[in-house]
This record gives C-alpha cells, structure tokens and sequence, in this order.
C-alpha cells in the first residue's frame, strides 16, 4: 500500500513539474513603431515565443478616446487560424500537425492616432492570455505597447539662402520668391551655387544642368521639409553665344511632301522645281518639310484656294541660321472643272458671235440675203447679241455655252457626216459644237 502512494505521488510530482515548466517557455510580445505622430496610421504585431503551442487566447485592451481601430489581419500560415470577436482572439492550430516552435508572428492590429498633442502618451494592451500545447495550458503575463505623441513634423521647406558665384540673380535673393534670372558670357557652362535650407531637418537638392549657348537653361533647387512638403526654386540661365560662333549657311531641305499626293519629279534636296498634277475636287493642299539643318527654319507660300484649269505657284522657303533663302517652287495644275475644257477654265474670253443672220422671206425662191457673222477673236470682251437660227428663225445658243446642243430636225444642210466632223472640228480647235453646225450650214447654204 505504501509503494502505491509513493508511485501516485511521483506520478503528481511529474505532472506538476511538466506543467511549470511548459508555462516557464512562453512568452508573448506586441511590438510597433517608435514614433507616432497625431494622424499617423499605427500597426502593432502579437507573436508568440515557445515551444509545442497549438493554441493561445487573449483580450485586447485600448483607450478609444485616443486610437481608432482600423482592422486586425492574421499572420501565421496555415493550418493556423486566428478568430477575433470584439477585443477577444482565439489562436490555434487547426491539424493539430504544426505547433509554435520558437518565435512566430500570428497577427497584426492597426490604428489611426486621432488628434492628440505632443507629449500624449497612448498604450494598447493584450491580458489575460492562455496558451496550450494540447496537454496543458499555461497564463502567461499581460503584454503592453506604450508610445508617446512626438511633436508634428515641420512643413518649413524654404531656403535661407541661395548665391551663385559666378552670374548675379536677378532680382536678388529672398526665401519666399521662387523665380530669378540670370545671363552668364560663354565662358561658363555651369552654375556654381550654394543653396542653405531654412530648416536643419529639410533636404535641399539641385539641379543644375550644363548650360546651352545662346539658349535659356532651367535650373532647379527643389526643397523638401521633414514632412514631405516640396518648394522649388528656379533660375532661368541665358547663356551667351560663342564670340568665334559662325552660323551655318545651309538653306536646303532634308525633305519636302504634298499631303496625299506625289511630288512630280520626286524630291531632291538640289532640285526646286516641282509638278503637283491635282483633280478638280482639290482646292487646297497640305505642303510640309524639313530644313537639313536643325537651326533652319521654314515659311509656306500659297497651297490654299487653287484656280481650276490654271497653274497656281506654291512657294517653300529654307531659311539659313545665317539668314540666306533658298526657293523650292510646286507648280500645282488643277484639273479643270467636269464637262469644260481648258479655254473655259482659262481668263481668256472665248470667240463670239456679233452679228444676226434672218430667214429670207420667201421660202420659194433660191436667193437668200445673207448678213455675215463675224467671230472676233481678239476681243477681250464677249458680245451679248443674239443669233438667230436661218432655217428655224429661232435663237441660236450662245458660242460660249458647250453644254447645249441645238439640231434642228428640218435643216436641210446639216448631213449626219456634217455633224459628226462638227463634234471632231470643234473638240480640236476649242470651239462649240454650235458654232462649228453654223459656219457649216452657212457655207453650205452659199453655194446652193
């Protein structure tokens, strides 16, 4: 009976010792950052260290008048699970196959620091807490995350001062005016500055390109306050030209194009006379090109309200960096318009009729008075008289209209050969049908 106590005994001694010493290996922790500012979004992480946990509880504890909670997010990996309901979480391993063995992160818990001033202390606490190996559990002591509200960070972001040893800052400096000018000889191609920002905590940053000659260069010193704020101040840098500097001379284009149509013959930068065939529909045409030299410069002459039928100049001009022209000339031909000939389209008049020619008065008798017509084809002005038809005695159309077209039915001098010659004669010699029908009709009507 005796040894049956003792081995109990024994067994509760195990037991105990087991328990303690489970509960003396594990330790918890909660962690964040070390400055925290009022508005600043705070993330505080919960691990566990030990050995053989497969489960942990706690309560979460916090002044609401300080933080707001903003969410909570589970860190370690499957098959663990962490559970939150209200300030509670329940920690665990789900399969039983993948205790804690050393230092594990299981979850992470985030705030927003409301308006606090500096010097606020704020602190968020985990208690109560309890972790298991699945045998026994153990409470282990209250973790704690305790920080206080720093000052906010400086916006200050202006420079106190900012010199420039080799050119002078027009106007002078001042820390709130953040535009200057200033014009250097060619002798230097870089500023030498110096620029002190107003606060010790902000960060002055430059830059300050090589200087082009005879252009204007931006240089810029960008200042940036602790908290992130930016101010920029800028110099405009004119650099003078080099004194020896000879400007090139070179007036050709690299390139000359009619948008949508083609260059008769192609583009040569040595050729400048060109052919550009246009239809009717075109009126006005794109021309575009490129001076060979990058400091050349380009000037369009024309393109634009083209004249039917006519010939009309279009001009492109290269100009030198030193000035000197060269001339590139597009001749562009518009087609005349749909059913008129070249002479229609041209500002040259066309023949006319000036005189009337009646029926004689008995159409019995072979004789007839003839009145002669005359086409005067120097006269730059077109006669307005009316021709009266001999065999109709009705108008005969004007010489100068070719749309309309009048054969009498019972003219007993026009032949269907007569006709057909009238359209070839006329179609040759830039007359009308009509005109040619009557000089034939007259001379066949004399020599009846």
């Amino acid at each position: 009976m005796k040894k049956i106590v003792s081995l109990l005994s024994l067994f509760l001694i195990l037991l105990l010792f087991c328990s303690v010493s489970f509960a003396a290996e594990q330790t918890a922790t909660l962690t964040g950052p070390s400055t925290v500012r009022a508005g600043d979004t705070v993330t505080l992480t919960f691990s566990l260290q030990g050995s053989g946990i497969l489960g942990a509880s706690g309560s979460l504890s916090y002044d609401e008048a300080q933080l707001s909670l903003v969410k909570t997010e589970q860190k370690i990996a499957s098959p663990w699970k962490v559970e939150f309901n209200g300030k509670n979480f329940l920690a665990y391993d789900d399969a039983l196959s993948n205790p804690i063995q050393g230092k594990k992160a299981l979850f992470s818990i985030t705030f927003r620091v409301k308006d606090l001033p500096a010097n606020t202390k704020i602190s968020v606490s985990y208690a109560d807490l309890v972790v298991s190996d699945g045998t026994a559990d153990a409470n282990l002591s209250a973790v704690t995350y305790s920080v206080i509200v720093a000052p906010p960070l400086s916006s200050e972001n202006s420079l106190s001062a900012l010199t420039v040893a080799n050119a002078t800052l027009s106007p002078s400096f001042h820390p709130s005016r953040t535009s200057y000018t200033a014009t250097v000889p060619y002798s230097v191609s870089r500023l030498s500055l110096t620029a002190v920002a107003k606060d010790s905590k902000a960060k002055v940053s430059l830059s300050n390109p090589s200087l082009v000659a005879e252009a204007t260069t931006e240089v810029k010193v960008t200042v940036t306050a602790e908290n992130g704020a930016k101010k920029v101040y800028t110099i405009q840098v004119t650099r003078q030209k080099d004194p020896n500097y000879v400007p090139s001379s070179n007036n050709r284009l690299s390139s000359l194009t009619v948008k949508g149509y083609v260059l008769s013959p192609a583009f040569d930068s040595d050729r400048t006379e060109y052919l550009l065939w246009l239809p009717y529909e075109t009126a006005s045409v794109s021309v575009s090109g490129a001076p060979a030299d990058a400091k050349g410069s380009l000037r369009v002459e024309g393109g634009d309200a083209l004249l039917a039928g006519q010939d009309n100049l279009i001009r492109v001009i290269c100009i030198a960096e030193d000035g000197t022209e060269r001339v590139y000339t597009i001749l562009a031909k518009r087609a005349p318009a749909h059913g008129s000939t070249d002479s229609d389209s041209q500002t040259t008049t066309d023949p006319s009729v000036t005189d009337t020619v009646t029926d004689p008065p008995s159409s019995d008798t072979n004789t007839e008075t003839d009145t002669e017509a005359s086409i005067d084809t120097d006269s730059d002005q077109t006669s307005s008289s009316t021709v009266t038809d001999p065999i109709t005695d009705q108008p005969k159309p004007s010489s100068t209209d070719s749309s309309v077209i009048v054969l009498p039915s019972n003219d007993p001098c026009i032949s269907r050969q007569a006709i057909i010659w009238a359209a070839l004669i006329g179609f040759a010699v830039g007359t009308t049908f009509a005109t040619v029908i009557f000089l034939i009709r007259k001379k066949s009507s004399k020599t009846k």
